[in-house]
């Protein structure tokens, strides 16, 4: 981008031969259908995935999948808010997911993926929390999944740069109703349940992305940042001392650290209180 300070002003700025970047204008206008959120919780994952959609604003859709136990806990927990949120709660909904209770969670969120009721889609992690609103996101999500069936972002704890360059992120998946999308999510689902033994779901998502013939495209890092920079910096210490690494979690507010500029989704971090 022309970064000229000139540019700021607007008489200056017509002075300027405009470059492409900046004439740009989106080719793929966006058409309509329904936007929502999706979560996948199970245990007490269901009140923080509760808590994180609270956060989407006013005139928000979310949808929270979990087992039978963890749709009566959302249920309850939109009682119990009812007061304070009504107008945010209106577009929340708990619903069961109708899927395999071998490996518990992530089987509902495989799952979940299938049972979209939105047109366009966003799934956000139980332990992430949305710094923008629901209608920023709308906004900025809805009309790329015109052009693009599968939007992730490069995950974060990689093995060099190459590595890097097809290696999504699980946590943070913008997608469409593509019968390509739909694709991809039964065959992660169908690899998924055929494991014997429980495995993470991000390297079977990657490896169906890579088999599908759907539109990829990686998003900005900001849809899943970790404005607690920390978590990358100790993530040894996860496995070499889980105690302290606990400890040091504690610290991490969502969306308070300005050192990685704008962060529209912010990933392991201490949810505010509702």
């Amino acid at each position: 981008l022309n970064f000229d300070a000139s540019l700021t002003d607007s008489a200056a700025h017509a002075a300027h031969p405009k470059t492409p970047d900046q004439t740009y204008e989106p080719t793929y206008p966006d058409r309509g259908g329904s936007f929502g959120i999706i979560y996948a919780a199970n245990g007490p994952f269901v009140e923080r995935a509760f808590r994180s959609a609270v956060a989407l604003g006013d005139g928000f859709n979310a949808t929270l999948f979990s087992d039978a136990a963890g749709a009566k806990a959302c249920a309850s927990l939109r009682r119990q808010h009812r007061r304070n949120y009504k107008d945010r709660l209106a577009g929340l909904r708990c619903a069961v997911a109708n899927a395999s209770t071998t490996f518990g969670f992530r089987a509902a969120k495989l799952w979940a993926f299938t049972a979209t009721p939105y047109d366009k889609s966003l799934y956000i992690d139980a332990d992430a929390f949305p710094c923008a609103s629901f209608q920023w996101l709308h906004a900025e999500l809805s009309p790329a999944l015109e052009r693009y069936d599968v939007m992730a972002t490069h995950s974060s704890m990689r093995r060099g740069y190459a590595h890097a360059l097809h290696w999504l992120n699980a946590g943070v998946i913008a997608f469409n109703g593509h019968h390509r999308t739909r694709k991809v999510f039964l065959d992660w689902l169908r690899t998924y349940e055929a494991q014997k033994a429980p495995t993470t779901d991000q390297r079977l998502f990657n490896e169906a992305a890579l088999r599908s013939d759907a539109r990829i495209m990686a998003l900005p890092p900001e849809f899943n940042c970790k404005s607690n920079y920390k978590s990358v910096r100790y993530e040894w210490l996860k496995a070499a001392s889980p105690y302290f690494y606990r400890r040091l979690r504690k610290d991490w507010a969502c969306c308070k650290v300005p050192s990685v500029g704008v962060c529209a989704i912010d990933h392991e971090c201490r949810f505010p209180v509702l």
